[in-house]
């Protein structure tokens, strides 16, 4: 019940009724039970000296001193609760009192006959007159005359005891002023080190909690209070401390959701908005206040959106659609519950995915059709073609490619070149047939599939096709002439042919196309199926003959005007088990087109490195020179890895040479010139090869850093019968003896051929006049001065 109360008012109630009890206690314990122990203690007291007057007054009352049994008997009256005292007979005669008047015939404490019987017992008797007053019956003896003799003695405890009462008030009343002073004491101690300070307390966390600024609590001591507030002024900066670190999270958190790009929306059980930031508003196109007690069915296209999300698991995506003004928004919306105040909410999290699909559209768009001309792209005429084959439909499939498209390319840039395949799209497009195709493989390429067609309808289509490119086309200022050659194959109704199979047939008739010449049409047969396993199982030979170091190198000398060796020409040969000695240019363009000749320039350049130390070992100095590839350039680092080889073989960059021909630089980037240009620094010659037979080799010899060219076989071959050729080669001698470039001739094959370029300054010559190609162990090396070489033939 005190718990109700403050303690400044609980305490002095508390004192209050510990001082009524303790007051009840007294007047109702403590105080009969004194007064009784003081009537016992006085009768006690006053019997004990009863006694002794009982045997000084019978000691009298035998020797007859009746004067001094009277003295005895007036001190016994002095004596504090004696009111009288007589010695008396068995018949109640007085013999002696302390007043004259006494007569115990008059005394109301019992009848004549009881007093007198108690005299005759001869025993101590007290004799009760109230409950504080006695007559006290002492026998004194027999004498002759009087008989039994006994002392009365009135004793009267009332003004003893109530005094002993009035002292017992009074020190009831004492004690309890000094309860009360010491209440009121124990009050004040109370208040000023108890409940004056726990108020302070009290108030400071009344104050913290209504979000006032925490103060510190200046309390003093170390009493368990003064540790208390202590704590509690530690414990109230933490919480400060914490609160004001949750109110800055709180802002932070409420900041970054207001500017996260994402919406979030606070809704309760039925889905009706509590909360909203400024994106989920901005989905909606309102403010977030607008948005506060909506429901799905406000601001969501579907009808049945709220079911859809009831229906939905937690942390599921699901797509509906917002209404925004007239247009509408694609939206993914996830949902996750949580608790608030004892409440489960949901925190919906809604996302644009305008832009997802776009891209998503964008992507299958990708998948299935060309970007730059829009026509269907490889991936999905395969799938088309897949289904009118399972449909077993007739069809005939045109593979058309542009003849020289590459060099529109190099000479009128890429973009030009994209805008050409855009427009030939375009005129493609507009000729096709109903139930047919129009798909781009990939580069100039494009495949035509038309359903239904049969080979005399395709040819003719075909036709239709080149005769309607007889016109220029006009792109950007730039007439560009396009002629095209067209691969056809066709599939009727029963054939084991798949999609895959029938591309690769018009793609064989196409190469069949250009091969004779482009601008043809050409069919697919069995021919050309068969020269297709050849060149399939010719690559997997050559990839064989590479690992089994079937190939080997011979070598063709280069002589001055005197006949002295200049340098040896390293060339690849290939001695195959099954197939024999195989040409070269039956193996080298399948080298190239698989890529195998990067590996195999690697082989060529080690073994002729050892070969050239050989020779330099055994006295002869002699360069060898390698031939490379257009696309050895396309590899990482080219001059990085020939120098290595060089670097391992121990072989001085001087005694090699490299020839690269003019089709190695039609795609020339820097890259490329950094090549040549760290390969001639390192030391390596570098020659231009096939001269003449390319395109601008003018500008590359202005643009790359060549030690020397070699004039191709088709001008030597002429000499010196044919004016056009010997012009040629005498401007080409010309040319080089101004830029200070060494020229060699290739194909010399007879003495006349020799004599002109001698005469006409050609440094080096090369051919069958001085020696074929033959393997190093073979060469018979003769280097007299003044003597024309001759190596022994080939055998």
């Amino acid at each position: 019940m005190l718990t109700r109360y403050p303690l400044r008012k609980s305490l002095p109630l508390l004192l209050g009724c510990f001082a009524l009890v303790f007051t009840l206690m007294l007047i109702t314990m403590q105080l009969p039970r004194s007064l009784e122990q003081a009537l016992q203690t006085w009768r006690e007291h006053s019997g004990q000296m009863l006694i002794l007057v009982q045997g000084s007054l019978a000691d009298h009352l035998r020797k007859g001193r009746n004067e001094e049994m009277e003295t005895q008997l007036a001190d016994l009256s002095s004596i504090p609760g004696v009111s009288w005292a007589m010695v008396v007979d068995e018949h109640l005669q007085t013999l002696a009192a302390t007043r004259l008047d006494l007569n115990p015939k008059q005394l109301a404490v019992a009848n004549n006959e009881t007093l007198q019987s108690y005299i005759a017992t001869a025993s101590n008797q007290w004799l009760g007159r109230g409950t504080q007053q006695f007559v006290a019956l002492y026998p004194l003896g027999s004498i002759a005359e009087h008989g039994q003799v006994s002392l009365l003695v009135n004793l009267d405890f009332t003004p003893l005891l109530g005094q002993i009462e009035r002292n017992s008030w009074l020190l009831l009343g004492e004690t309890l002023t000094l309860l009360l002073v010491l209440g009121l004491l124990l009050n004040y101690l109370y208040r000023r080190l108890i409940t004056q300070r726990l108020a302070r307390l009290e108030s400071a966390a009344r104050h913290f909690s209504s979000g006032e600024p925490v103060l510190d609590v200046p309390l003093d001591g170390h009493d368990e209070i003064g540790n208390l507030a202590s704590t509690f002024n530690t414990m109230m900066h933490q919480l400060h401390n914490r609160q004001r670190a949750l109110s800055e999270s709180e802002a932070l958190l409420r900041d970054l959701i207001n500017s996260a790009p994402v919406g979030m929306l606070v809704v309760d059980q039925e889905l009706r908005v509590e909360q909203a930031n400024p994106a989920a508003a901005a989905l909606f196109g309102c403010r977030p206040e607008e948005l506060i007690g909506n429901i799905p069915e406000d601001r969501l296209v579907e009808r049945n959106a709220r079911q859809r999300l009831q229906l939905t698991p937690a942390n599921i995506p699901l797509q509906l659609t917002a209404q925004r003004g007239d247009s509408q928004i694609p939206l993914e919306v996830t949902y996750t519950p949580f608790q608030r105040n004892g409440k489960t909410q949901l925190l919906v999290l809604l996302y644009d995915i305008s832009e997802r699909i776009k891209a998503e559209q964008r992507l299958r768009f990708l998948a299935h059709f060309d970007p730059l001309t829009n026509l269907a792209n490889r991936h999905y005429l395969l799938q088309r073609l897949e289904q009118v084959i399972n449909a077993d439909c007739p069809l005939s499939l045109l593979f058309l490619d542009l003849d020289h498209f590459k060099r529109i390319n190099d000479t009128l840039g890429h973009e030009l070149g994209d805008h050409l395949l855009v427009e030939l799209s375009r005129r493609l497009q507009a000729q096709m047939p109903g139930h047919s195709l129009l798909a781009r493989s990939g580069g100039d390429e494009f495949v035509l599939l038309l359903e239904g067609a049969d080979l005399r309808t395709a040819q003719q289509f075909a036709g239709q096709l080149q005769g309607s490119f007889s016109d220029s086309i006009r792109i950007h200022n730039y007439d560009c002439h396009i002629t095209t050659s067209i691969g056809i194959t066709t599939f009727t109704p029963g054939s084991k042919r798949d999609a895959s199979e029938l591309l690769k047939q018009a793609d064989l008739a196409l190469y069949m196309a250009k091969d004779q010449g482009r601008n043809r049409i050409a069919v697919f047969n069995s021919e050309l199926s068969a020269i297709a396993e050849q060149r399939r199982q010719l690559e997997n030979d050559l990839r064989r003959a590479l690992l089994q170091k079937e190939f080997v190198l011979y070598y063709q000398p280069q002589v001055d005007n005197q006949g002295q060796i200049q340098a040896m020409e390293a060339l690849l040969r290939w001695h195959s088990p099954l197939r024999g000695v195989v040409a070269p240019s039956e193996f080298i363009p399948i080298l190239e087109e698989t890529g195998l000749i990067i590996e195999t320039t690697h082989w060529v350049f080690r073994q002729a490195c050892r070969q050239a130390r050989l020779w330099a070992e055994a006295g002869q100095s002699l360069r060898v020179a390698v031939n490379l590839s257009p696309l050895d350039f396309r590899q990482a680092d080219l001059a990085g890895s020939l120098l290595a080889i060089l670097d391992e073989e121990g072989v001085a960059a001087d005694l090699l040479e490299l020839e690269i021909t003019e089709g190695a630089l039609l795609d020339a980037d820097d890259e490329v010139l950094q090549c040549l240009q760290r390969l001639r620094d390192a030391g390596l010659p570098l020659l231009l090869d096939d001269f003449g037979t390319g395109f601008s080799s003018l500008t590359h010899l202005l643009s790359f850093p060549f030690d020397g060219i070699k004039i191709d076989r088709q001008f030597v071959a002429g000499l010196p019968s044919n004016e056009q050729a010997a012009a040629l080669v005498r401007g080409i001698l010309t040319m080089a003896s101004q830029l200070n470039l060494l020229v060699v001739a290739e194909g010399v094959e007879n003495e006349q051929q020799a004599a002109f370029l001698r005469l006409n300054g050609c440094a080096s010559l090369q051919g069958f006049l001085y020696a074929r190609p033959q393997p190093a162990e073979l060469c018979t090396i003769h280097t007299q001065p003044g003597y024309l070489l001759k190596l022994p033939p080939n055998k």
